[in-house]
This record gives structure tokens, C-alpha cells and sequence, in this order.
């Protein structure tokens, strides 16, 4: 007789005495710790309220008091892990078939073999050690879910004060950056400034150092975010550009070489450097004078005649305490460009400074800040969104005009280039002069419909036209597929940026009016801004539910019926509700 999986205890109730001895005796030679004994139902209750450890119990059905199917009963709610085995004489077969559906493991004719009983017994008992290993796993899984979900909410909050912390940061970084152009006579300049992330790696600035004394400078440093918004923070702090006796301007060859010294010995940790380049001009002569610090070549575009690249003069900032700089000399004219950037421009390897920069920059009496506008959109459309660096373009035009720094304060990437929402639906929004922006982010859902149409009509309300950006949108659900045609059918409202994915749905559900409302020339997107929506109630959302799939239903005859159980299951639950 082979060993039990465990030693249990085991309680024998019947009211047979001879019956209990033959069973307490199989039970000790199969390995029980102890067997306990009960005469009947009553006193097997007695027995298993004072002993909580029982494992194992063998009955009979058929006693006087309390008999077995009552107290299996009993018992099942008692300690739901205890096995039961039921004996059963051959008249009380049915009995013991009642006693399996209460919750028996097995039942065995009386008297039982003892073959019999040792397997009823066994599987038992391995039952029992699977259930008692399944609730332990359940238990630590439990134990495990709640442990991961505390992580989780700890991470948000930091994720939050992180992001708080970011956008501080960037209000700092900001005051870095010149508010405004200064006046120069006879000359006007434009810069454009987008960091990649909430802070950025570039820095730029056009100071008047005398009468006659520009200076202009740009930055950018290596890497991303805050590392890179800290390195162009000392790159200012450090910036010297006067001789501190006589007051002089400094060349620029001679800036960087001080400020690569003194980066030299702030920064100990390796790989963090900076491209710099400083030009100094002279407003009287159009003379200019220009370093380069390993930065991306500077375009002179003249009026009349061939583009000249400025190519560094010396390595990039922090690479070496002994590093010296050379100098190029250029002559402006009048009609003539300068044109510095940071490597953001040129990040996806689409675009090169001979080929596509000096054609947008002619003629030189364009529109310079919307030839930087029209730039970086190039080049946001030619990197991918998780690839976008920081970018800062400086134009200076060689003639009287009135100049303007943009720093991102009216005019930004959208949200999801700098928070990165990814996946999940977010509703943005922004406006210009005459328009309202509604940007649909990741994948659109029912969820914040309601919250979307209300922001839409509240849009075309103030007598704006209504602009859709889904540029960032991977899809879209019927929701709001719906909505979106309702709002078209106001007739002032205009979708750009949208992803042929994203138009295919439309034709499939037949949205021509839609499709014919796409712009075929996007425009660059104001500061865009998750849409601050109030909570929405079930009724408001089964309400735009109900009326956007109205809308799509009334389209075509495959829509109608492609919808028609939602409208039902909606109109169900609103007259329930």
C-alpha cells in the first residue's frame, strides 16, 4: 500500500460501529495522521466546529439525528475546503448522486474495498492540494495586482510632478530666449524657435552691442530634453562678448574660445558638447565676421549670384580644452540673406541646405518669417514624429523691414510632438485670428465625443470657421466617424492632414461631403493645448452616440444596416434609463 500525497486528518461519521472501525483502520494504514469518529450527523458537527484543521471526511448517509446529506450541506458552507467521500448502501444510490451535486468528491458502496478507498481517497486528497495551490496562486496574484496597481498610481504622480516640473522648465528656458528683435537700420530679422520636447538643447539670441555692433548667435546642444536645456544654460552663462577692459566687442573666434574653456571646466561628464556658431556685424559697412563651432553650414544667399556655404571653423564646444577657431569675413549687400539653423532642420536627411533651403529663401524681399514657417513645416513633414528635434532658424535680411521672433508662444507643433500621447485618444485645441483648432490624437473613440462636439459647436457658434488637424489621428470609430459629418454639414468646417487610412473610412461609409471638405494645403497649427472638457454624463454620451450613428445611417443603405443594431441597443437603453 503505497503512501498518500499528505497526511490528513480524517473524521469517519457513521452510525455503524463496526463500519467506523474498519474505516479508521484503512485510513491509518494509508497514512493519516489521526482519524477522528462521529456516530452521527450532530456529533460530526461537534467534532468540525472544534477542529478547524480537518482535511477529510467519510459518511454515511442514511443516521439517525442529523443524516449525511444534511450535513455535507452543513459542512460545504462551513469550510468549503474540506473533501467529502459519501458511503452508500446499494437502496440509497440516488441519495448518493444528490450528494455529488451538493459538492461530494466521490462516493463508495458500503462496505468499500480497500483498493477503492485508497484511490477515492488519494484523488481526494490531490484534488484537494490543487485547490488549496489554485487559491494560493489566486491569493498572490491578488496580492501581486494590487501591489502592481500601487506602483502604478506612484508612477502617475510622479509622471505628473515630472510633467509639472517639464513645464516649468520650459517657462525658464523661454526667459532664456530674446523676447523681441532689437531695431537695426537698414536691416530686419526673423527667427523661429520649436524645442522638440517641453525643453530643448537650442538657444539663440541677436543682441546690439554698440552704435554700430551686432551680434548673432545660435546654439545647440547635444542630445535631448532636460541634459540638453542645462547644457544650453551654461552655454549662456558662460557667453562673454566684450573685452571686459575696454568694452570692445569681441571676435568671434575669440567668444568661442572662451566659452569652450570655461564649458571645458564645468562639465566633467563625457559625450556632452555643443555646436555654436557667433557672427558679429557691422551695421555701418555690412561688414560680418562669423565662428562656427562645428554647427551646420550658414547660407549667404545673395542678391544676385551663388549661394555660399559657411562651413565650421573649429570642432564643437566641450570636445577639447585646447581647441582654436578660425574666422570667415563676408560683405553684405543690400537684398542680401543670412540664414543659421540647428540640425533639426535637416534631421530627416530629406532636405540639404544647397538644394532646398536657398530656393525658399529667394527672392530676398519675401516674407521672411513665413519662409521659416514654411521651413519647419517642410521639415516636420519629413521627419517622423518620434524623430523631432529641436529646431531654431534665424533669417537676416539685408533690408528695411519689420522683424519678428517667434518663440512658440502662438505658434507651436502639436501636442502630441512634445507630451506624447501615443496611442490613446486625445482631443487638442487652439485657434488663429479667424479659426478654431480641433486636433484628434492616437486612436479616437466615443469616449470624449461629447465633449469634442460641444468644443466644435461652440467654435462655429463664435462665428469662427472650424479647422480638423488629423495629422496625429491613427483612427477614428463610427462615433466619431458620425460626428465629423454632422459638423461638415455646417458648412464651415475644413479637415487637413488626414491619413489615407483615415480617408478610406470615409468613402467606405459613403462620407463624400467629407472628403470633398479636405484641405488640400495644411496649415501650420497655433499652441495646441489638450481640450480642458467637462465631465460628460451617461446621457450626453448615449446622446452623441445615438445622433452620430443617425447620421452615418443616413448615408447609405449598407450603413443603415451595418448600424442598425447599435441604434437599436442605444435607443433600448435610453428608454430603460
Amino acid at each position: 500500500m503505497t503512501s498518500l500525497p499528505m497526511a490528513p486528518l480524517a473524521l469517519v461519521v457513521d452510525d455503524d460501529p463496526v463500519t467506523r472501525r474498519l474505516l479508521h483502520r484503512a485510513l491509518d494504514e494509508l497514512g493519516c495522521r489521526s482519524v477522528l469518529e462521529a456516530e452521527d450527523g450532530l456529533a460530526a458537527q461537534a467534532l468540525l466546529l472544534e477542529r478547524s484543521d480537518v482535511d477529510l471526511v467519510l459518511t454515511d448517509i442514511l443516521m439517525p439525528r442529523l443524516d449525511g446529506l444534511e450535513l455535507l450541506r452543513w459542512g460545504r458552507e462551513h469550510d468549503p475546503n474540506t473533501i467529502w467521500i459519501i458511503l452508500s448502501g446499494l437502496d440509497t444510490f440516488d441519495s448518493a448522486v444528490e450528494a455529488i451535486r451538493l459538492g461530494a468528491f466521490d462516493f463508495l458502496s458500503k462496505p468499500p474495498r480497500v483498493a477503492e478507498l485508497e484511490v477515492a481517497v488519494r484523488n481526494a486528497l490531490e484534488r484537494r492540494t490543487l485547490l488549496l495551490e489554485r487559491e494560493r496562486l489566486h491569493a498572490d496574484l491578488r496580492e501581486s495586482n494590487e501591489q502592481l496597481a500601487a506602483k502604478l498610481r506612484e508612477l502617475e504622480e510622479k509622471s505628473a510632478l515630472l510633467q509639472r516640473d517639464l513645464e516649468g522648465a520650459e517657462v525658464i528656458q523661454r526667459a532664456l530666449l530674446p523676447s523681441a528683435p532689437p531695431p537695426i537700420d537698414g536691416y530686419c530679422v526673423h527667427a523661429l524657435y520649436r524645442p522638440g520636447h517641453h525643453v530643448g538643447g537650442d538657444l539663440y539670441d541677436v543682441a546690439r552691442l554698440d552704435e554700430r555692433h551686432v551680434a548673432l548667435y545660435m546654439a545647440d546642444a547635444t542630445g535631448h530634453g532636460v541634459t540638453a536645456a542645462m547644457l544650453s544654460v551654461l552655454f549662456k552663462l558662460h557667453l562673454v562678448v566684450r573685452d571686459e577692459n575696454s568694452g570692445e566687442p569681441l571676435g568671434p573666434a575669440a567668444v568661442l574660445e572662451a566659452v569652450n574653456r570655461e564649458l571645458q571646466e564645468a562639465v566633467a561628464a563625457r559625450g556632452l558638447f555643443l555646436t555654436a556658431v557667433y557672427a558679429l556685424l557691422d551695421t555701418e559697412t555690412g561688414s560680418l565676421r562669423l565662428a562656427s563651432a562645428g554647427h551646420p553650414p550658414v547660407l549667404h544667399i545673395p542678391a544676385a549670384g551663388e549661394v555660399r556655404l559657411i562651413r565650421r571653423t573649429g570642432p564643437a564646444l566641450g570636445l577639447s580644452a585646447a581647441a582654436h577657431f578660425g574666422e570667415q569675413r563676408l560683405e553684405l549687400n543690400p537684398g542680401d540673406r543670412l540664414f543659421l539653423y540647428t540640425d533639426g532642420l535637416v534631421q530627416s536627411g530629406a532636405l540639404s541646405p544647397e538644394d532646398h533651403f536657398a530656393g525658399l529663401l529667394r527672392p530676398a524681399q519675401g516674407n521672411g518669417a513665413a519662409t521659416l514657417r514654411k521651413l519647419l513645416s517642410d521639415a516636420q513633414t519629413a521627419a517622423r514624429e518620434e524623430d523631432q528635434d529641436d529646431v531654431t532658424l534665424l533669417l537676416l535680411d539685408v533690408h528695411s523691414s519689420p522683424s519678428s521672433f517667434d518663440n512658440g508662444t502662438t505658434d507651436t507643433r502639436p501636442v502630441t510632438s512634445r507630451a506624447s500621447p501615443s496611442r490613446a485618444g486625445v482631443v487638442c485645441q487652439g485657434e488663429t485670428a479667424d479659426s478654431g483648432i480641433l486636433a484628434l490624437h492616437g486612436r479616437a473613440t466615443w469616449g470624449p465625443c461629447a465633449a469634442f462636439h460641444q468644443a466644435a459647436v461652440q467654435v462655429l457658434q463664435s462665428g469662427k470657421r472650424l479647422l480638423l488637424d488629423l495629422s496625429h489621428c491613427e483612427s477614428l470609430d463610427s462615433t466619431c466617424l458620425g460626428t465629423i459629418h454632422e459638423l461638415v454639414g455646417s458648412g464651415k468646417v475644413g479637415l487637413q492632414n488626414v491619413r489615407p487610412e483615415v480617408q478610406e473610412l470615409f468613402a467606405e461609409l459613403c462620407m463624400e461631403k467629407v472628403i470633398a471638405n479636405i484641405q488640400p494645403e495644411s496649415v501650420l497649427l497655433p499652441r495646441m493645448s489638450p481640450l480642458a472638457a467637462p465631465p460628460t454624463s451617461t446621457e450626453m454620451a448615449r446622446k452623441r452616440i445615438l445622433e452620430a450613428h443617425e447620421a452615418l445611417s443616413s448615408l447609405s443603405e449598407r450603413n443603415r444596416e451595418t448600424f442598425r443594431s447599435v441604434l437599436e441597443g442605444v435607443r433600448q437603453e435610453e428608454g430603460s434609463g
